[in-house]
């Protein structure tokens, strides 16, 4: 009998012994997979940024290149108001006239000649800019009993509303430099595109 229970006892023995090996495996196992799993996520982390940075950055070229070709195209204008209110006109030299018949030759002093409803004989006199984009300036008849304001109206602007009665606005084309001549400080006509004076020569 004592011999069959130091067998039972080792047997015994054996058995938790592998029991724990076996555990003590499979912990070891579980361990091996949590780590090469983590590894695996963090891998997969850090190619998913590279890719999202990758994929970012040509969106953000073509508004680059967008917004460059907007302000490329946008109107340059030739008037230099700061030197039409000293009395230099060289950047508005040249023929300006518009649909109903009238015109304007203007060289570097000032006017050169001028045709107004007819009337052939003006002054031109130096004024003021009024803004960033408009130089007025007045131009009266010989006898001085018409006295006319004259604009200048730089192109890629339109003429404020504040100049304009209710209803009306700047119906010109405003991506060209432009004059307008008006015996009234507030315009509001259905003619007004017409009575505008674009250049009509490139000096």
């Amino acid at each position: 009998m004592p011999r069959r229970r130091a067998s039972r006892r080792k047997s015994r023995r054996k058995t938790v012994f592998s029991i724990l090996l076996l555990g003590l495996l499979l912990i070891i196992i579980g361990l091996a997979v949590y780590f090469v799993s983590a590894h695996f996520k963090n891998s997969d982390k850090t190619s998913g940024s590279k890719t999202q940075i990758h994929v970012v950055n040509p969106k953000k070229d073509p508004e680059e290149k967008q917004e460059t070709t907007t302000s490329s195209q946008a109107p340059a204008s030739s008037f230099d108001l700061a030197a039409l209110a000293a009395g230099d006109y060289t950047s508005a030299a040249g023929t300006w006239t518009n649909e109903l018949g009238d015109s304007l030759k203007l060289n570097a002093t000032g006017l050169e000649s001028a045709t107004v409803q007819k009337a052939t004989e003006f002054t031109l006199t130096p004024g003021q800019a009024t803004s960033d984009t408009i130089y007025q300036a007045t131009l009266s008849s010989a006898d001085g009993t018409v006295v006319y304001n004259l604009l200048f109206v730089k192109g890629g602007a339109a003429i404020p509303a504040e100049f304009f009665t209710e209803g009306y606005s700047d119906t010109s084309d405003t991506s060209r430099d432009r004059l307008y001549i008006s015996a009234e400080t507030v315009f509001g006509n259905d003619d007004f595109s017409k009575s505008v004076l674009y250049k009509s020569d490139q000096q």
